[in-house]
């Protein structure tokens, strides 16, 4: 996994956030007030991410620890869950912010079947990010363990 240095990571945010706030100039936005108060969200949330720094490391540590005594299986179902509710959040967001649907509308207007494919598209790519995320904090667990040990 590549690490990027903090000035690094600021540079690729601030890049991210300008791109975020020009892309209504590029596309059309259905609700554009909506989606630049969730732009700031992200950015202020980035932000505090950025400079949590090695508390947010100690704290993460402490609790994947406790976490990793459920099992796989559990640690799975929860990282899963947590990925579906992320992945209803996005498409609801989206549709709402491009396309102006709210999700009452854009549900009423599909088919029983399409309803069908979007929830198990959504729900298996939910399995498949809690089996990433297990990966990658059990990475980053093992990352913070030898820095630690030092």
């Amino acid at each position: 996994m590549m690490e990027f240095n903090k000035t690094t990571r600021a540079v690729m945010a601030i890049g991210l956030v300008a791109i975020l706030l020009l892309l209504p100039l590029r596309m059309e936005i259905g609700n554009s007030g909506i989606y630049y108060a969730a732009v700031a969200l992200v950015a202020i949330w980035a932000g505090f991410k950025m400079t949590a720094g090695q508390r947010s490391d100690e704290r993460f540590y402490r609790r994947w620890e406790k976490k990793k005594q459920r099992g796989k299986l559990g640690i799975v179902a929860m990282e899963s869950l947590k990925s579906l509710i992320v992945l209803i959040a996005i498409v609801a967001f989206g549709q709402l912010v491009v396309n102006g649907y709210g999700v009452e509308s854009l549900i009423g207007q599909m088919t029983t079947g399409m309803r069908t494919l979007i929830a198990a598209l959504l729900i298996g790519f939910s399995i498949v990010l809690g089996f990433s995320n297990l990966h990658e904090k059990n990475r980053k667990f093992e990352r913070l363990r030898t820095k630690m040990e030092r």
